[in-house]
């Protein structure tokens, strides 16, 4: 109480040297707002100006939120389903809601929040890295959060969270403003599947299995723990809904498997019998050493090009048809 009345004192005495003080402390306070004001409208301004950009995620999130009640086969996954599965081979009803590097977490959002009355299928991904990326456990990936906040109306961070603006990762900012060319050119099909990788486009030195391998190689095994959670409640949402779910181990080149680390594989391979037991009903379709896929199916060395994504979606297909004839008798 003692400090209090003696604080109080302090700031309602009439010196002359509080008043200067305080006059100071004011001059300091305007200043202080008068440089930071500009600088706040600019952020606003160039944030406002970032979300106007072409940006697949709300592209995809405005289809499905006109479409979802026509879907039957919904593709989740990240790069490897986005660039290798097909709708237009996989025919009426499918559509490709897979996203670069899209993980577990987001795979379950966008399962749960479109209504899908018709959907029958779900095709996930689950190959040498799928378990073990998530954005938020991984600083240099956090970024990629940001788009499913903002553009595809994903409430599992708040706005004002560090998942709430484009401009609070400054290497992206710069690279969508120095890419703005190529971020208006068209980089998926209408139906949500990923058109760049075509077998012309691909760089003479393609074949970057040694890179892309290692690049992908993880050691945080409390993701793997995490996402795991996350596929299981995939994997009971379909159960619970009647949905078949596929999980695919996509194809890749030779020399991306030879750098692939065993550690994580046999962790992989023992997460995955575990997961098949306590869901027997799932189909597991292993193509990711499938001799039927050549260089000339292949953009790069874990992802397919445009004629490797259709020989993958008739693969698929055939599956989904092969469940279909089982569930009918």
């Amino acid at each position: 109480m003692q400090k209090l009345f003696l604080f109080f004192l302090f700031f309602q005495c009439p010196y002359k040297k509080k008043s200067y003080l305080s006059v100071s402390m004011k001059r300091f306070l305007v200043k202080i707002i008068c440089f930071s004001l500009p600088l706040l409208v600019g952020a606003v301004l160039l944030e406002a100006y970032l979300e106007r950009m072409p940006n697949i995620a709300r592209d995809k999130h405005q289809w499905m939120t006109a479409h979802a009640s026509e879907v039957e086969t919904l593709i989740l996954g990240h790069s490897h389903n986005f660039y290798g599965l097909r709708p237009d081979v996989l025919g009426k009803g499918t559509y490709n809601l897979a996203l670069p590097s899209q993980t577990y977490r987001y795979d379950y959002y966008l399962l749960t929040h479109y209504p899908m009355p018709r959907l029958k299928e779900v095709v996930l991904n689950f190959d040498y890295f799928q378990l073990w990326e998530d954005f938020e456990s991984q600083p240099d990936q956090r970024f990629q959060a940001v788009s499913y906040l903002i553009y595809m109306d994903c409430k599992i961070h708040s706005r004002f969270s560090q998942y709430g603006a484009e401009i609070l990762y400054p290497p992206v900012v710069r690279k969508k403003l120095k890419d703005q060319s190529d971020m208006a050119r068209t980089h998926s099909d209408s139906l949500g599947w990923g058109i760049e990788y075509t077998f012309e486009a691909r760089a003479d030195e393609w074949d970057n299995g040694e890179e892309r391998a290692r690049l992908n190689t993880k050691n945080d095994t409390s993701i793997v723990w995490q996402n795991y959670g996350f596929l299981c409640d995939i994997l009971s949402w379909c159960r619970k809904h009647k949905v078949e779910a596929i999980m695919l181990n996509t194809p890749v080149t030779a020399t991306f498997r030879q750098y692939e680390d065993p550690r994580q594989k046999a962790y992989n391979a023992r997460m995955l019998r575990t997961l098949l037991h306590d869901y027997p009903e799932v189909k597991y379709l292993d193509l990711e050493a499938d001799t039927t896929f050549n260089d000339d199916d292949f953009f790069d060395a874990d992802h397919l090009n445009h004629e490797g994504a259709r020989k993958l979606s008739l693969r698929l297909q055939q599956t989904i048809n092969l469940a279909s004839c089982s569930s009918i008798h």
